[in-house]
């Protein structure tokens, strides 16, 4: 992860990813290795949030009341960036988030953590949910939070389609192993043509059917 970059890990259900990202936030604490940020060996507090791909709020609270306690935690807050950011994604700052559909509670997770101005900001399956022209929205946001803010950011996503045009670095992770780690350009230019849902099915777990046309599906409806 280098600041004002996306980093996209991509990687099979099971493969790490959000054990990563929890290792990361200071969540889990690793069996071996260490995790490092910067020049520090565990998260300063306020300068890293974490949006989780399973957001979970207090039955009672509402957008407004949520970003009270952030603005408590995290220096660099921003009640402004966050009211535009709600209003951007139609939600009533007043309302009670148990009654918001899955997308739009993790709109609110999403707002949270771009308002957040924290150095290090993780993102989860953030695409989850989420119809075309808010993936879209999104993924703008993502960019322009990196650069505007100087930032690290890390997202992952089953959907590679959607990592291919938001992030500056892909990492691939297999069986709780990064197989690869760079620039995005260094992986096109390695595979020339490809989409990286191709090249990940090429360099990842052979054990999963690339294609449906892999599969013998007379043998499996038997």
């Amino acid at each position: 992860m280098r600041d004002g970059r996306v980093y996209g890990l991509v990687g099979y259900n099971g493969a790490g990813k959000t054990t990563l990202l929890k290792t990361i936030a200071g969540v889990y604490r690793p069996s071996s290795g260490t995790v490092r940020l910067g020049a520090h060996a565990r998260p300063v507090p306020g300068t890293l949030a974490l949006v989780s791909d399973e957001p979970y709020f207090l039955s009672q609270a509402t957008p407004a009341a949520i970003g009270r306690f952030y603005r408590g935690y995290y220096p660099r807050w921003s009640d402004a960036v966050y009211a535009r950011l709600l209003a951007l994604f139609g939600l009533d700052a007043d309302a009670r988030v148990e009654g918001f559909s899955k997308g739009m509670a993790r709109q609110v997770a999403l707002a949270l953590g771009l308002a957040s101005g924290a150095q290090v900001l993780l993102l989860d399956e953030s695409f989850d949910g989420l119809d075309l022209a808010k993936r879209r929205v999104i993924k703008r946001l993502v960019r322009g939070y990196a650069r505007l803010h100087n930032a690290a950011v890390m997202l992952t996503s089953h959907n590679l389609a959607e990592i291919e045009d938001v992030a500056d670095d892909l990492g691939m992770i297999d069986g709780c192993h990064l197989i690869f780690t760079g620039p995005i350009e260094e992986v096109r230019g390695a595979h020339p043509g490809a989409s990286l849902e191709e090249i990940f099915l090429n360099v990842g777990d052979k054990t999963v059917p690339a294609t449906v046309s892999d599969v013998d599906l007379e043998a499996l409806f038997a």
